[in-house]
């Protein structure tokens, strides 16, 4: 009988880990860039405000856009930096974990982040450009 569980004990955990720790802190970096340029917007431009509020609809896409890029910028890493992964069905769904748990993790520290965080739309939206920028892997 075969067993079910071989395939875990055959994916590179420690690489995948580190490619989401790579990922994570790239997008973690770019958030707070992100939050600085919004703060010396708003003091250039004082009604800028309500523009880049937009509303609740706008916050939710923008976060779920944001997570796409997170889990596609996972998989660009994979493919440019961590090239001895073999990427497939299985990795993939690996680096969900392991980007999931290194979210988990940074949570517990103090950074200041608007988009960069562990939620169920993020959860979405990271397995949706994780899964679409890696449709090639998926056979």
């Amino acid at each position: 009988m075969r067993n079910p569980f071989w395939q875990l004990k055959t994916i590179p955990w420690l690489i995948l880990l580190q490619c989401a720790g790579l990922t994570i802190a790239i997008a973690t970096l770019l958030d707070i860039l992100l939050l600085l340029l919004l703060v010396q917007l708003a003091q250039i431009w004082p009604a800028s405000g309500g523009v880049i509020a937009g509303g609740a609809f706008t916050a939710l896409l923008l976060t779920l856009l944001i997570a796409g890029g997170i889990g596609a910028l996972a998989v660009i890493l994979m493919e440019k930096v961590f090239r001895s992964v073999f990427l497939n069905r299985g990795t993939l769904w690996a680096l969900v974990v392991c980007l999931a748990l290194v979210l988990w993790i940074k949570g517990f520290f103090p950074i200041p982040t608007a988009f960069v965080s562990l939620s169920q739309l993020q959860f979405v939206g990271m397995m949706l450009g994780l899964f679409s920028k890696g449709r090639s892997y998926w056979r």
